[in-house]
This record gives C-alpha cells, sequence and structure tokens, in this order.
C-alpha cells in the first residue's frame, strides 16, 4: 500500500514562530508534537503529499482539486511575508484521485490556471506544511464541501486507492481545528459543552475508533463551532478496511479553539475494520 502516513494537524498561524513570536510558548505542545510528527514523515519518505484543508475555495457541491504546476503562499497576511513555502504540484496523482472519486461517486471539480487564486495555498495547508514537509515533495490540495460528510469519508478511500494506484509514498494531512468555542475568550463565543466534542474526537484518536464519528450528537457539532471533522472523516476513510496505529501526540486549546495533533499508520488489510458509512450529514 502506498498511503504510508496520515495525520491530523491543527492549522492556527500562532504556530509559526515568526507570527507568533512571544505567544509561540502557549501552544508549544502542538508545536512539540508537530516537530515529532514531522520525523515520522520524513520517515515515510512520501513523494507526495495530499492535505485537505477547511479553507481553501469551497465548492458547495463539489471537492475542489488544486494542483498546478508550482503552488505557493506566505504569511504575508500575518505579519511575516518572509515566510513562504512553495512546492510543485503532481499533476499524475491529481488525476489519479479525481477518477477514484469518480467512481466512488464523489463529485470533484479541478481549480485550473487563471482561476481567481490558483496556485495560492491558503494558511490550512501553509501552517502544517511549514512544520510537516519534508525536504523535497510534491503536493494536491483539496478543499471540503458541504454535501456531507458521507462524501468525504468515500473521497478519503478515493485518496488511498489512487495511492495504491500510484505505487509511490503518499502521505495524506487532515488540516483542521477542533471546537473554536472552549472559553469566553474563544472567537466564535462560548459553548458550555464545547469540551465534550473536543473530548470525543481526541478519543476516538486513542482508541483508533473511527466507527465511533457517526455517533456523534449532530447539535454538539454545530455547537462547538469546529472546522475538522469534515477532514477527519476523510482520514477515516483513506484508512478503511485497514489496521492501524493511532495515537494523539498533543492536545490543547489555549485560546479557545482546540488543537490536536495525531498520528495514524495504515496497515495491512482488516475487514474487520470496514466502515459502512450511512448517511451522516
Amino acid at each position: 500500500m502506498s498511503l504510508e502516513l496520515c495525520c491530523v494537524s491543527p492549522h492556527p498561524p500562532i504556530l509559526v514562530p515568526e507570527v507568533g513570536r512571544d505567544e509561540v510558548r502557549k501552544v508549544q505542545a502542538s508545536g512539540d508534537a508537530l516537530q515529532l510528527l514531522a520525523g515520522d514523515i520524513i520517515e515515510a519518505q512520501p513523494h507526495t503529499i495530499v492535505v485537505m484543508s477547511p479553507h481553501s475555495p469551497v465548492h458547495t457541491d463539489a471537492f475542489l482539486i488544486q494542483c498546478e504546476e508550482t503552488m505557493s503562499g506566505s504569511f504575508a497576511q500575518f505579519r511575516a511575508p518572509q515566510v513562504k513555502i512553495e512546492a510543485p504540484g503532481d499533476e499524475r496523482f491529481a488525476t489519479l484521485l479525481e477518477e477514484h472519486a469518480r467512481k466512488q461517486g464523489v463529485p470533484v471539480a479541478r481549480r485550473r490556471p487563471g482561476d481567481a487564486g490558483s496556485g495560492v495555498l491558503d494558511h490550512g495547508v501553509l501552517v502544517p506544511l511549514y512544520f510537516l514537509a519534508p525536504p523535497e515533495y510534491m503536493l494536491v490540495c483539496l478543499s471540503i464541501t458541504f454535501i456531507g460528510y458521507r462524501e468525504h469519508f468515500a473521497v478519503g478511500k478515493a485518496i488511498a486507492q489512487a495511492a495504491e494506484a500510484y505505487g509511490h509514498p503518499v502521505v495524506f494531512i487532515a488540516s483542521g481545528d477542533l471546537s473554536h468555542r472552549l472559553t469566553r475568550e474563544a472567537p466564535a463565543g462560548y459553548y458550555p459543552d464545547a469540551h465534550l466534542f473536543d473530548e470525543e474526537i481526541v478519543s476516538i484518536f486513542e482508541d483508533a475508533d473511527f466507527a465511533r464519528l457517526q455517533q456523534l450528537n449532530p447539535r454538539l457539532v454545530a455547537d462547538a463551532g469546529e472546522c475538522g471533522l469534515r477532514s477527519i472523516y476523510a482520514l477515516a476513510g483513506a484508512v478503511d478496511g485497514r489496521s492501524v496505529e493511532s495515537e494523539v501526540l498533543s492536545y490543547e486549546g489555549p485560546f479557545g479553539v482546540g488543537y490536536m495533533v495525531a498520528r495514524v499508520r495504515p496497515g495491512g488489510p482488516d475487514e474487520t475494520r470496514r466502515l459502512i458509512l450511512g448517511e451522516a450529514r
């Protein structure tokens, strides 16, 4: 199998030292965990990294695949224009992903050169790559969509199938933060039970029990104000039917937003871990 590693990465720009400056110490646990995860990615020697970001341009009814000859971005909007990331797009993998997504019945669209913002990486991609990108790699970016969790699970399966057909090592990064409503100072306001959402997601990854995603209370999900659940569903799809080693490397929420760093290593086929996802939205 060519999908060597999957992971969840938070994406607050404040994690980047040039952006966060003195505030970085408040997210030290996340930074340390990402540095540890970076070593795992270097060991995996990925030819291609696939990142799903909730901040990439969104089509309401299709996943948007972004792959250009060169893709780049900076932290200029966060007062650090000198921090730039650039990577070549992997057109072959993007084509395979599109093909396998359509076989899964998942609507996809391609972002083409000349489209507004084409080739520009958002901070949901830039922050994980700042910490996790190996010295050499190719990149494919994938947006979320609003057609349902089932489709995100299916596009994750398409990522794994494309990786297997590709034949080169691939790493999938599910970019996303958890609740944005943990404290009274949180950016999206305070919700007293928001911590319950984060605790359940952390527990799911600690137990590698992705079937429990379907048991999340929809009201709790909505009230938590998360931005990472769709990427997490894609990760669950990517390892569907495989044995896995799953570990939460860190969790913290110093600014009222939950940041989880998790590592999931896919193993061999295991039909007992085949998740038949219902119509959960």
